[in-house]
């Protein structure tokens, strides 16, 4: 019967975990990383920018094409448009001389165009501009060029910030593992303390002190836990699938690797940025713009002409007719003279900021290989401490059950065994981190 039992509570609790984990997708960085370049709504709204600004190229390049346009007209008039008088009043009146029924004005007018109808297209074409369609067009194709760069820009933070998320995860479950080894130890401290007391070895001070920590740890599990949940969320709607339950895989493997393996100088590094490209089509763009504006004080030339068929007496009549025509722009030259005046000034600025950025990433990257050395240097502090901490436990664990030491000093020896726990994976987690900055600041995305 105790059997049965023991089997079927075995089942309950296995039946209870299934439920509990049922439909919770477990995901590798990997596949966060992915999913995260394809759903992140920083990286949708790249996507759609890219493309409005593929429809401003295709835009900008229509503007070569002649402009045409086609017209359809009728029209009926209350009176004659046109009236040709054979003979003024004085004539007709010289005529009518003696007549019971003298003409008037009206009889010796002729009537033309009561009514017409007419067909045409018209087209014109620029032949001269003073550069701006030329330059129009390349500042879209700098603008395409931009946004797809700000597309790996952005891919990069991208990952980072999923880097982050996910080693923080692994570094709460790594801590939840250290939590439960250390319960599982102090229920041995415990027992080793209601037995000496029993003996009446020690006092229940011991016995207490230990129970008190049994609660602090419970206690930190539960705010761990809380947090890593909180994270998840984090994590899921980060890399865009809010609506899911997931968790980190934790079976990576943690290649930490010298720092010396993957320096770079800061040159090359600067030159392999694409921020740098970024910073180059910004004074490029610059100097479009002030091309621009020196465009719009100088003349434009255009060719054109007109074909159409027309009925405005008794039958359909053809015509073409071509157009030459210059627009030279007078009031706007003083006002476009200080847009131009403007423009270069912006040139100058982009120069300055292209300057002062490029010494900002060199800066960027050198801080970003000291963390990269540091993080690494806790590593291998946090592995040493990890031993030594162990080896700590273990001999006052055995001095206490000799009567050679305090409860106090083993539990201060388990804690000491936490802390260096506790440490160790965070290391690990900054070092990662630390590695992905470090490669993506230098423009690698080996990452």
């Amino acid at each position: 019967m105790k059997r049965n039992n023991k089997f079927f509570l075995l089942l309950a609790v296995a039946l209870t975990y299934a439920v509990a984990s049922h439909g919770q997708t477990i995901m590798t960085l990997k596949e966060c990383v992915q999913t995260a370049r394809k759903n992140n709504i920083m990286v949708k709204n790249n996507y759609n920018d890219l493309q409005m600004a593929l429809e401003q190229k295709e835009y900008a390049r229509s503007k070569y094409y002649p402009m045409v346009g086609a017209s359809v007209i009728h029209f009926e008039a209350l009176d004659h448009l046109i009236k040709l008088r054979l003979l003024d009043q004085a004539d007709v009146d010289m005529l009518s001389e003696g007549m019971e029924d003298p003409f008037t004005v009206d009889d010796f007018t002729l009537n033309f165009i009561k009514k017409g109808s007419s067909l045409g297209v018209t087209f014109f074409q620029p032949i001269y501009t003073g550069g701006r369609l030329t330059n129009y067009n390349k500042l879209a194709d700098l603008q395409v060029d931009g946004r797809r760069m700000l597309m790996e820009v952005t891919d990069d933070k991208v990952v980072m910030a999923t880097e982050f998320l996910y080693y923080k995860i692994v570094e709460l479950h790594e801590t939840d593992k250290t939590l439960d080894a250390m319960e599982k130890s102090l229920a041995l401290i415990h027992q080793d303390a209601v037995n000496i007391y029993e003996n009446g070895m020690t006092n229940k001070n011991d016995v207490l002190s230990v129970e008190l920590m049994q609660d602090e740890l419970s206690s930190l599990r539960i705010r761990m836990q809380n947090s890593c949940k909180l994270l998840r969320r984090a994590l899921a709607k980060h890399i865009g699938i809010a609506d899911k339950d997931i968790d980190v895989d934790m079976t990576f493997d943690a290649d930490i690797v010298a720092p010396e393996t993957l320096m770079m100088s800061t040159q090359n590094a600067i030159n392999n940025r694409t921020e740098t490209q970024l910073l180059d089509i910004w004074v490029e763009k610059s100097v479009l713009e002030r091309k621009i504006a020196k465009a719009n004080m100088l003349p434009v030339v255009m060719i054109g002409g007109r074909a159409g068929y027309s009925k405005l007496l008794s039958k359909w009549d053809s015509n073409v007719l071509g157009i030459v025509g210059v627009q030279i722009p007078i009031s706007p030259f003083w006002s476009e003279k200080h847009e131009y005046k403007r423009k270069k000034i912006e040139e100058q600025k982009a120069i300055d900021f292209r300057k002062d950025n490029l010494e900002m990433m060199s800066l960027e990257i050198q801080d970003a290989y000291d963390n990269l050395e540091s993080t690494y240097r806790q590593t291998q502090i946090a592995e040493k401490s990890v031993t030594r901490a162990e080896e700590n436990l273990r001999i006052c664990r055995e001095h206490y059950r000799g009567g050679l030491s305090t409860m106090t000093v083993l539990l201060d020896a388990q804690r000491q065994q936490q802390q260096a726990l506790t440490q160790r994976h965070s290391a690990i987690s900054e070092y990662l981190q630390a590695k992905t900055r470090y490669l993506i600041v230098t423009g690698r995305n080996t990452y």
